[in-house]
């Protein structure tokens, strides 16, 4: 799952219709609960069917006619279902006539539409039919997740051929009659062989075995039917708005109702408490002398800090105001009239010897920037940033799950709130509280798993750093964009031409739908298959690819769909973004989001800017400097690989890396030899594709879809790549062993990541962990790298006063707006910091680059 993950959960709940049903609502509400608390999805709902015939009794009269009756304890516990559902703030979703497996599949693709990843949770082997590139399932009984691949290796057959598979077993409990004879393995191997139910069906007569065939030629019309009745609707008539399946605040008033009537005790002991344990006494600082004395309290102590912004962006809202904590049990607030108007006082607040503690640091740090306060960063601390470190696979990091975690209370709204009439500024105090106390918690926990290095020497530092990144921005060149937007629109008109004479007729290319009416049914491309979903044939990227190497309608869309993506995702979309304040674009930085450590850019993501067709490329030649500056980049060479040396101490990699070779055509030499029968640049292009997919964990079925070759070949090659790089096979196996014992792995600057999944008896989830534990000291590492880099190159320009800024970072490179005049000193330092950065076995080479846009400095 990616650090950006968005999920739309759609739970299928009373399914069990057999057996004692008197806990039936107990484990639904338990499912609920820890889904809601550990998966944090953004959306969320419960699909349940309605009493009464649907669409598949019209197709066929016997269905489930044999399934029992919902028993009456069941039946009554209904209610509290609903009750239940309310009180979480879930909503329940049903259509009359349909399933509840129609319903999720039409609010799957609802959420599809709105670029969210979908997740299934339930026990039913028919919704695997849904599985696709954004939509998994998750199984009940094991907690497991079944995407693509782990359908592929389960079923023998891509997710969209499941229901080919069901189709000919059929299913007892619903009465649906398959094909007699035919069981699940036989059903596997027959859709596997012929590839699909309607092509074994055409092709009967072809099958081995005398009582296959002779099922499938006498059940032709049933196994037809069948399918109809398994396959999933997804184009319900739903009156919903996605908006109104976001997750929100659970009423807890009633879920205590609920629980106590219900006799649900341990579950009534896990609710927040009532009363709010933040509720400090709140004093209003409204004098320059009142803030003065406030100063002079502060000296030398511990102090919470929150700020409350304007639309909660510090960048361009106004600073509204202040909130401090010294103890559990007051706070001082301090409005933005007074921190204005009292410039002197607010200057001594400051400029004292404190502890600022602030939940997420770099928002204040760039408020106290903009207002021209000098703020202690060094001696401040961040607990969300503390809180990242602890435990980097955690999603969400807001003051009060962190609260509730680590202080064992939660957050709560106080009744002093109600009181002054006024939430925010009561609220802020009871912020700055929890981040006071958080302050104590997590400096403790810090420094007993060894996170203090880490914290102070390259985290906490960062943030400065980030915030004159932020403040600064980049110089964007609208008009460029503009013009280029012009000429992309030609092209797209020209392919446009190009696709509709080889379709023979004009259609819309952005409608999957009519789109594979063009290629399968009118021009008969091979290849045809199911979406996900299963209700219409896929003309997605993979499809297109394996068609455009005989088919140029196939390659046109290609280039259509990348063309048009790179328009309204960037060239169309950056210019709206430039702050009309400053004339630059204003990314942001988060360093609590990847658990690999490494830094990641939103609003706009300008590490995702395409760098492989020219035309993405391209894009960067609107990156430009101010006047009298040039564009300096600076990228480390293979930094991945050259950790990995280091770790390994692999004599071969550390060899290559010494003498200055090309560690692909090395790789080359040493897995294929030089009687491979390959040329030269293939041979270096499937060792590069080898070398990074080791750091990953690449598996041989993987690297067999990289290199579109067969799998045992893959695992040849991965085998004779570890035979080479004994070095490599032994780190991996030692980290392994480690991660296994420890649960967990580190960088060789003590970074942390938790692997809890290492001994997982679900062969997946374990082979996925392992994976990890290989990747993350590398990669871990590699960001520790470049993040001390930035560290060290920024307090230099700032201490001796240069011109030259940082404005970008991205992965494994520096972007510096570079004044002319300073450019030669520039490339000094910045290869001395960046190459000097820290001591491994092997060197570590930047390449620089210089030129008027980011795009032609490289």
């Amino acid at each position: 799952m990616s650090h950006l993950y968005r999920a739309y959960y759609a739970i299928r709940g009373l399914t069990n219709r057999s057996g004692k049903s008197t806990n039936a609502i107990y484990g639904f509400t338990t499912m609920l609960r820890k889904l809601v608390q550990e998966e944090k999805p953004d959306y969320l709902a419960v699909a349940l069917d309605l009493m009464g015939p649907t669409v598949r009794h019209e197709l066929f009269k016997e269905y489930k006619a044999t399934r029992p009756k919902m028993p009456e304890d069941l039946a009554e516990q209904v209610p509290d279902l609903y009750r239940l559902c309310e009180a979480m703030r879930v909503p329940v979703l049903s259509r009359q006539g349909y399933e509840a497996d129609d319903v999720i599949g039409t609010v799957t693709r609802l959420a599809l539409e709105k670029g969210l990843e979908v997740v299934i949770v339930t026990i039913d082997k028919d919704m695997l039919q849904l599985v696709g590139e954004r939509v998994s399932v998750l199984d009940t009984r094991t907690m497991s997740r079944r995407g693509p691949r782990q359908v592929l290796e389960k079923w023998g057959v891509e997710p969209e051929r499941v229901i080919d598979v069901l189709s000919l077993v059929g299913d007892t409990s619903d009465n649906i009659p398959g094909a007699p004879g035919i069981g699940e393995k036989g059903a596997k191997a027959l859709i596997s062989e012929f590839g699909s139910l309607d092509n074994l069906l055409a092709n009967a007569e072809r099958v081995g075995r005398k009582s296959y065939r002779e099922s499938l030629e006498e059940n032709r019309e049933g196994i037809l039917r069948s399918r109809e009745l398994l396959r999933i609707e997804d184009r319900l008539p739903l009156d919903l708005d996605m908006e109104d399946l976001r997750v929100g605040e659970p009423d807890t008033a009633a879920l205590r109702g609920l629980f106590e009537a219900l006799d649900f005790t341990t579950l009534l002991q896990e609710l927040p408490r009532e009363d709010a344990p933040f509720d400090p006494r709140l004093i209003r600082t409204s004098s320059p002398r009142a803030l003065g004395k406030l100063a002079a309290q502060f000296e030398g102590r511990r102090v919470g800090v929150s700020a409350w912004f304007e639309k909660d962006d510090a960048l361009n809202g106004s600073l509204e105001g202040l909130a401090f904590s010294a103890d559990k049990n007051s706070a001082s607030y301090v409005p933005s009239e007074l921190l204005r108007n009292a410039s002197a006082e607010t200057a001594e607040l400051f400029g004292r010897n404190s502890t600022w503690i602030v939940h997420d640091l770099k928002p204040f740090a760039i408020c106290a920037r903009r207002m021209g306060w000098t703020l202690n960063l060094q001696g401040s601390l961040d607990t969300m940033l503390m809180a990242y470190l602890l435990d980097p696979n955690q999603r969400d990091f807001s003051l009060s799950r962190v609260t509730e975690e680590y202080l064992g209370v939660p957050l709560g709204t106080g009744r002093e709130a109600s009181l002054l009439g006024e939430d925010r500024p009561v609220d802020l105090g009871r912020r700055a509280v929890a981040a006071y106390l958080l302050g104590g918690e997590l400096s403790r926990l810090v420094k007993a798993r060894g996170l203090e290095r880490l914290l102070n020497e390259i985290e906490m530092p960062l943030v400065g750093v980030l915030a004159d990144m932020e403040l600064r921005g980049v110089r964007l060149d609208a008009n460029l964009l503009e013009e280029f937007s012009v000429e992309l629109e030609s092209e797209l008109a020209m392919l446009t031409e190009a696709i509709h004479e080889q379709a023979g007729e004009a259609f819309n290319i952005n409608s999957p739908r009519q789109l594979a009416e063009i290629l399968f049914e009118k021009l008969g491309l091979p290849g045809a298959r199911r979406t996900g979903k299963g209700s219409h044939l896929s003309t997605g990227g993979e499809v297109l690819e394996e068609l455009a190497v005989s088919h140029q309608i196939a390659q046109l869309l290609l280039d259509y769909r990348e063309l048009a993506k790179l328009k309204s995702t960037y060239v169309d979309a950056l210019p709206k973004l430039v702050n009309p304040r400053t004339g630059r674009i204003h990314t942001s930085y988060n360093q609590m989001v990847a658990a690999t450590g490494r830094l990641s850019s939103s609003n706009p993501n300008l590490q995702n800017i395409p760098i492989r067709s020219e035309q993405g490329r391209r894009i960067r030649r609107a990156f430009v400097p101010d006047p009298g500056f040039q564009i300096l980049s600076a990228d480390y060479s293979q930094i991945e690989l050259r950790v990995m040396a280091h770790l390994s101490e692999d004599p071969v990699l550390v060899d290559a890396f010494t003498n200055g070779e090309d560690i692909h055509e090395r790789t080359a030499r040493e897995v294929f030899g030089r009687d491979s029968g390959l040329d030269a640049r293939e041979m270096r292009r499937r060792a590069k594709v080898i070398n990074f997919g080791i750091i990953y964990g690449l598996s041989a079925f993987g690297l067999a879809r990289s290199l579109k070759i067969e799998r045992a070949q893959a695992q040849r090659f991965i085998d004779g790549y570890f035979e080479k790089y004994a070095g490599v096979r032994r780190w991996t196996e030692r980290t392994l062993e480690r991660a296994g014992a420890d649960g967990y792995v580190t960088t060789m600057f003590g970074r942390i990541r938790q692997i809890p999944e290492i001994n997982s008896k679900n062969r997946n989830i374990r082979e996925f962990a392992r994976r990890t534990a290989m990747n993350a000291p590398i990669q871990g590492t590699a960001a520790d790298l470049i993040k001390m880099a930035m560290v060290a190159i920024h307090r230099k320009l700032i201490r001796d006063r240069w011109e030259s800024r940082l404005i970008l970072q991205v992965h494994d490179e520096l972007v510096f707006e570079a004044a002319v005049k300073e450019l030669d000193r520039l490339r000094v330092l910045v290869r001395e910091e960046m190459e000097g950065v820290a001591s491994l076995t092997v060197p570590l080479v930047v390449e620089l680059a210089v030129g008027p846009s980011w795009y032609d400095a490289k």
